[in-house]
C-alpha cells in the first residue's frame, strides 16, 4: 500500500509563493501592454523633415542696388508644415508664416511675408500684386505700399512639390537693401523641441565685394 506523504505548512507556503510570482508576472504583462496600447512612457524624438528646396537669383550684378530677388522652390521630399518655416537673409528674418509686417496698411498684410524689414514705416520688400495668384493681396505694380506681379507666394498650409515663393527688394530710395551679394539665405524649419536647416546657400557669391 502507498502511502500519502502528509499537508505541511511547508508546502502551503510553496503554493502561495507560486501564487504571488504568477500574479506578478500578470501585472507587469497588462502593464507592458497599456504603455504600447495607450502610448505612454517614453516620448519619440522629434525628426525634422527631409526636403530639397532650391533657390533661384535674380537681378544680380545689374548696376541697381534695390531690385534682386530670391525664388524658393520646393523640389522634392516632404510636405512641409508652412507655420513652421522660416527663411532668414543674413540673420533677418523676411518670412514667417507666423507673423506678417505692413508699413501702413493692415488690410493689405501678406500673412508670412515680412516687407518691412527695418521698422522704419517703410516697407523694404514687395508684396505680390493683383495678376499674382488669387488668394493673395496687394496694389498695382508700383504702387505706394510696393507690389509687383513678379512676386508669387504659391506656398499653400502644405508646402508641396514646385511650389514658390518669391522674396524681392522694392526698387525705392528710402528700401532698406535686404539682399545683397554674398548674403547667408537660409530655410529654417522649427520644431516644437527642435529647429532644423532644410536648406541654406550663400547668394551671389561672384558678385559679393
Amino acid at each position: 500500500m502507498r502511502l500519502r506523504r502528509p499537508w505541511t505548512d511547508e508546502n502551503a507556503f510553496a503554493s502561495l509563493v507560486g501564487i504571488l510570482l504568477l500574479v506578478a508576472v500578470l501585472v507587469i504583462v497588462a502593464a507592458t501592454v497599456a504603455v504600447v496600447a495607450f502610448g505612454f512612457g517614453e516620448s519619440v524624438t522629434e525628426v525634422a523633415p527631409s526636403a530639397s528646396i532650391a533657390i533661384q537669383e535674380d537681378n544680380f550684378g545689374d548696376g541697381v542696388p534695390r531690385n534682386d530677388s530670391l525664388t524658393f522652390v520646393h523640389r522634392a521630399g516632404d510636405t512641409l508644415d508652412r507655420s513652421r518655416l522660416e527663411i532668414r537673409i543674413d540673420g533677418v528674418p523676411v518670412y514667417n508664416d507666423t507673423s506678417d509686417s505692413e508699413s501702413n496698411s493692415d488690410t493689405n498684410e501678406v500673412r508670412g511675408l515680412i516687407v518691412e524689414v527695418d521698422d522704419d514705416e517703410f516697407n523694404d520688400l514687395n508684396k505680390p500684386g493683383r495678376l499674382s495668384p488669387a488668394d493673395t493681396v496687394g496694389g498695382p505694380p508700383g504702387d505706394a505700399d510696393g507690389s509687383d506681379p513678379g512676386v508669387v507666394l504659391e506656398w499653400e498650409a502644405e508646402v508641396r512639390a514646385g511650389q514658390r515663393l518669391v522674396v524681392q527688394e522694392r526698387n525705392a530710395t528710402k528700401a532698406a537693401d535686404v539682399i545683397q551679394p554674398g548674403d547667408r539665405v537660409v530655410v529654417v524649419w522649427r520644431g516644437e523641441e527642435t529647429s532644423a536647416i532644410i536648406t541654406e546657400s550663400t547668394v551671389a557669391p561672384e558678385y559679393a565685394p
